[in-house]
């Protein structure tokens, strides 16, 4: 797949392939998937990819918190940021979603090429490193936005009107999509009160996802409307519209 099918593909097209990998999952492991989906036995029965904890090395300012190892089927977790993954619950799906998602998406493993604001690393990118245990080059995806809300707010305030990374991202919206379905986002939405913080939080903690994921993914269908500044929740555009009519 090019550069250019991977920043257009639709994200209806990862919604079905996404569902897809699940319902193969379903099919299997003879189960209903609920939240939190089991990622790592989706990723292992169904894309047939194993996982190694190893150091991954890291120039001066780059976070790497995994690779893929395409030769041999394996998706690399960075050693360097156990304490990370263990601060925030979350991260660890993801980063295994964003591979899993290369791997699925991405089989000739095409470069992605997105923007990026000097000195911050902020768009997923593909290098080459070193793995200390075999002294293998594997290419590696690392992110800083995904653990760096303050650039994170940096990129958007700077680029207001444009689509965020996790937007571009082919790889982004399908670790979003695998981990939180659709249809069980939708089965969420009728069991939490969507704008309300402390709803969310618990939902998060259900599927096992980041606070910043969910919210983007709820965002992405529609579910809730967040203002980039603003704490309130609002179910719609429209009802923003009309709340801020009435000051």
């Amino acid at each position: 797949m090019t550069k250019r099918h991977l920043k257009y593909l639709r994200n209806e097209t990862i919604e079905d392939i996404t569902a897809q990998r699940v319902r193969e999952y379903e099919a299997k492991a003879g189960v209903t998937v609920k939240l939190p989906v089991p990622v790592e036995e989706i990723v292992e029965q169904v894309l047939g990819l194993d996982f190694d904890w190893d150091v991954i090395e890291e120039q001066p300012g780059e976070q790497i918190l995994g690779g893929l190892d395409a030769a041999n089927r394996k998706i690399l977790l960075n050693e360097a940021h156990t304490d990370l993954f263990d601060e925030k619950p979350g991260l660890l799906r993801s980063t295994i979603g964003h591979e899993a998602g290369h791997w699925d998406v991405d089989i000739d493993r095409a470069k992605l090429a997105h923007p990026m604001l000097p000195g911050i690393e902020l768009a997923p990118c593909f290098v080459n490193r070193h793995a200390s245990k075999s002294d293998r080059l594997i290419e590696v995806l690392f992110t800083k936005a995904m653990t760096d809300e303050r650039a994170y707010k940096m990129y958007r305030d700077l680029t207001a009107g444009q689509d965020a990374p996790e937007v571009k991202s082919a790889v982004d919206r399908y670790q979003s999509a695998l981990l939180m379905p659709k249809w069980l986002m939708l089965e969420a939405a009728e069991q939490h009160d969507l704008t309300s913080w402390p709803e969310l939080y618990r939902l998060a903690e259900t599927a096992q996802v980041t606070i910043s994921n969910l919210t983007v993914r709820l965002r992405r269908l529609g579910l809730i409307y967040l203002r980039d500044g603003d704490k309130t929740i609002y179910r719609s555009k429209d009802e923003w519209s009309g709340q801020k009519q009435l000051f």
